[in-house]
């Protein structure tokens, strides 16, 4: 296996986590969500959607703890336009995220950090990845665990 060279791992505190359930599957609704928020000033540190069934998907997202009320507000206004069965969040949230120069070109390293996060009684709520990159949304309270058990897993320097 070609040697994996991590940049670093960054971490972001204080996030919490927004689902919307059964969201209609056609043109002009992430827009409609996303751009309300955007308008708000409120930024999405991480988005992920699941395939659509029957004509609906899900769609979760990460935003700052101290943006959720408003989230959730904008949310609940436009709940009914955006034809969105019901709506979650979880408030105690965090993302870690590996960086390196063309991650997603070195078989084994997102086996790596979840095998890392696993064997470390980490869940994984959430992931997202790029090609230099790759973003896992997980409990809060298990961030510094994640940090460590991944700075030993890529033998960098714990700081």
């Amino acid at each position: 296996m070609e040697k994996i060279s991590i940049d670093g791992i960054e971490k972001n505190l204080n996030m919490a986590k927004v689902t919307l359930f059964e969201v209609p599957d056609k043109p002009g609704v992430a827009s409609e969500i996303f751009g309300a928020l955007g308008q708000q000033g409120i930024s999405v540190e991480l988005l992920v959607t699941n395939a659509g069934q029957k004509g609906h998907s899900n769609i979760s997202f990460a935003v700052l703890q101290d943006d959720l009320e408003t989230t959730r507000e904008i949310l609940e206004k436009s709940k009914d336009s955006m034809g969105t069965a019901r709506i979650s969040v979880d408030p105690n949230m965090a993302l870690i995220s590996i960086h390196g120069q063309k991650l997603a070109g070195v078989p084994g390293v997102a086996g790596k950090i979840f095998h890392t996060l696993a064997s470390s009684g980490i869940n994984i709520d959430s992931i997202s990845s790029s090609r230099t990159t790759v973003t896992c949304l997980i409990a809060q309270d298990k961030i510094e665990q994640a940090v460590a058990s991944l700075q030993t897993a890529f033998q960098l320097s714990q700081s």
